[in-house]
C-alpha cells in the first residue's frame, strides 16, 4: 500500500510520505459513469503510446486536488470533481477560496428557502399595500430591489415583500412563512366497523364487511366460500364451541376465515384486514381449523356399493354408460420450492412448469367424491398414480371407469380387474372418424356434465 501514489502527473503524494492526505478511488458505480468521465477529463492524461488514459480499478487520486482537501458528493460543490493540479497542466488559476465561499453561501440560502413557502405574484403595486420611499427606491432604468417587512398583530411571523422595478414596469415577490398556513384540523374519533363492533346494531347499518353477519344471501356465501348455508352449518357443527377462546372471533367467523382462504386464496395479511386481527392469528386459525375438519370429515369419503350408484345414476349416464362406477382425474396443487434437490426432482411438474403435488380423485356419476389417493410429487404421471394408489383394487367385474386422455397406462390394470376404461379416442391420422367424434362427444359430455 505504501507504493500506491496519486495518478495526477507530477504529484508525489503517496500513502507513505503524505500526512493529512486522503486517497480516493475513481467512481465505478453504474450511476456514476458521467462523474467518472469528468474526473478523467480533469486528470487529462495520455498513455505512452498516445492513446487516451483510463484509470484502473486500483487507480487513486489524492485529496490535495480537491478544494478544501476533501471530496464532496454534492454536484453543486466546487470539490465535486478535482480542480487543483500542478503547473504542468497550465490550468488558469482561479480563486479557490472565493468558489468555496460562494458554495457555502448557496447552501445557506437553500436551507433558508427550504423552511419558507415562496410564491411569486406579478401585479401592479397598490399605494394602500406599501408606501415606496423615493429616497430609497429611486426611479432607475436598471433593476432595483427592496425588501419590506409587514407584521401582523398577534402573529410573530411576517411577510417579506421584494419590490422590483424596471422602467415603467413594477413587480413584487411575497415570501410567506411556511407555518403561517398551518392550522389544527378538528379531531374526530373513527367508528370501528370491524369484528369487535359486530354486536353494535348501529354499525351494521353501514355498507362495510362485518364477517359472517354481512352475508345476507346464499349466493354471497357461495362467492366467497363456494358452499351453501346448509353445508356451512354442517361444518360449523363439527367445530368445538371452545375453539375460539384465545381470539375475539365468533365461531362463524372462525370457519369463514378457513373457507375464504381455501376458496379465494387470499394471504393471511389480507384476511387480517377484513377481520381486524393480526395475520399470525389468521394463520393459527386456518391451521387449527384445517386439522379439525380433516379429522372430522375423513370418513365422509367412502367407496359406495354398486347398487347405491345404480340407484342414484343420472339419466344421461343410464343412456350411454349404465355401468359407470366412477370418473377419475388427477388434481394438481402448486406448492413452494422444496429445500432438498431430491424433493425438487420428485415434485417438479414439466406440464405446469412449477413444483406441485398430485392426488387422484374419483367421483361417482351423481357427483360424490368416492376416492382420494395419497399425495404424489408433480413428476409422477397420472397412470403411475392410478396403478400405485390402490384404486384398481376397488373395482368390480363389469365396472366402467371414465377418464380423459392422460390415463392410457392404466388400461391393462383395469382389464385385469375385468373392468372397462372409457377414454376419448387419441388422434393418430390427423383427423377423427365420425365414430371417434361421436365417442369423444359422449365421453366429454359425461365427464364435464
Amino acid at each position: 500500500m505504501s507504493k500506491n501514489n496519486c495518478c495526477v502527473v507530477n504529484c508525489s503524494n503517496t500513502y507513505k510520505n503524505s500526512t493529512g492526505i486522503v486517497f480516493y478511488s475513481f467512481p465505478n458505480r453504474k450511476y456514476e459513469v458521467a462523474l467518472k468521465e469528468k474526473w478523467i477529463r480533469a486528470v487529462n492524461r495520455v498513455q505512452e503510446d498516445g492513446k487516451p488514459w483510463r484509470p484502473q480499478p486500483r487507480t487513486l487520486i489524492c485529496s490535495a486536488h480537491f478544494i478544501g482537501n476533501k471530496r464532496s458528493h454534492d454536484p453543486s460543490s466546487p470539490s465535486y470533481i478535482p480542480t487543483i493540479f500542478p503547473k504542468v497542466y497550465k490550468i488558469k488559476e482561479t480563486n479557490q477560496e472565493q468558489k468555496n465561499a460562494r458554495y457555502e453561501r448557496s447552501k445557506k440560502r437553500q436551507a433558508l428557502e427550504s423552511n419558507t413557502l415562496s410564491s411569486t405574484v406579478t401585479t401592479n403595486i397598490s399605494e394602500s399595500l406599501i408606501e415606496l420611499n423615493d429616497s430609497v427606491c429611486s426611479y432607475n432604468k436598471t433593476m432595483i430591489n427592496k425588501s419590506t417587512q409587514v407584521a401582523f398583530d398577534g402573529i410573530e411571523n411576517y411577510f417579506v415583500f421584494n419590490c422590483e422595478y424596471e422602467g415603467n414596469n413594477a413587480a413584487t415577490q411575497v415570501t410567506i412563512p411556511n407555518n403561517f398556513m398551518e392550522f389544527n384540523k378538528p379531531k374526530t374519533e373513527d367508528k370501528s366497523c370491524g369484528i369487535e363492533s359486530s354486536n353494535n346494531n348501529s354499525c351494521l347499518s353501514c355498507n362495510t364487511f362485518h364477517g359472517f353477519q354481512s352475508i345476507e344471501s346464499e349466493q354471497s356465501l357461495k362467492d366467497i366460500t363456494g358452499i351453501t348455508f346448509k353445508i356451512f352449518d354442517f361444518l360449523l357443527s363439527l367445530i368445538p364451541n371452545n375453539i375460539n377462546s384465545q381470539t375475539i372471533l365468533s365461531k362463524e367467523n372462525y370457519l369463514l376465515i378457513f373457507l375464504m382462504k381455501l376458496k379465494l386464496g387470499l394471504t393471511y395479511s389480507a384476511l387480517s384486514v377484513f377481520f381486524k386481527i393480526h395475520r399470525t392469528t389468521v394463520s393459527r386459525v386456518f391451521l387449527e381449523c384445517l386439522h379439525i375438519l380433516s379429522k372430522k370429515c375423513k370418513n365422509l369419503i367412502f367407496w359406495p356399493s354398486k347398487d347405491t350408484i345404480l340407484d342414484t345414476l343420472p339419466v344421461v349416464f343410464k343412456k350411454n354408460y349404465p355401468n359407470c362406477r366412477c370418473i377419475i382425474d388427477c388434481s394438481e396443487i402448486r406448492v413452494e420450492q422444496p429445500k432438498t434437490i431430491k424433493q425438487r426432482v420428485y415434485m417438479y411438474s414439466h406440464y405446469k412448469g412449477c413444483y406441485t403435488v398430485k392426488v387422484l380423485v374419483a367421483i361417482t356419476p351423481n357427483g360424490m367424491v368416492s376416492f382420494l389417493s395419497k399425495a404424489y410429487g408433480g413428476r409422477s404421471s397420472d397412470s403411475f398414480i392410478t396403478n400405485d394408489c390402490g384404486f384398481l383394487d376397488k373395482l368390480e367385474i363389469g365396472d366402467e371407469v371414465l377418464a380423459d386422455k392422460g390415463f392410457p397406462g392404466i388400461k391393462s390394470g383395469i382389464e385385469g380387474q375385468n373392468s372397462i376404461l372409457v377414454m376419448p379416442p387419441i388422434l393418430h391420422n390427423r383427423r377423427f372418424s365420425e365414430e371417434e367424434l361421436l365417442k369423444t362427444y359422449n365421453v366429454a359430455s359425461m365427464i364435464f356434465c
